[in-house]
């Protein structure tokens, strides 16, 4: 079950990418499910609309416990 939940949840990041929106409050808590148990991804307050893949993003956001070390090293991410 985990390997479906983990599948959905980077299908639900591929298909925001592809539309060029970072979604950057990936957390246990923002990670729902629907009626049919089908993983839905909440809380888009952070999430940021780019303008190409290769754009860098070098605000300093999302929870703390969760930050990904280029964020902690201040080196920007892009999609």
């Amino acid at each position: 079950m985990t390997k479906f939940y983990i599948c959905e949840i980077i299908l639900a990041l591929e298909a925001l990418h592809h539309k060029n929106v970072m979604f950057r409050d990936l957390k246990p808590e923002n990670v729902v499910l629907d009626v049919d148990g089908h993983c839905l991804l909440a809380d888009f307050g952070l999430a940021k609309e780019m303008g190409s893949r290769s754009q860098l993003s070098k605000s300093f956001c999302g929870s703390v416990a969760y930050l990904a070390p280029e964020m902690l090293d201040q080196q920007g991410h892009n999609l």
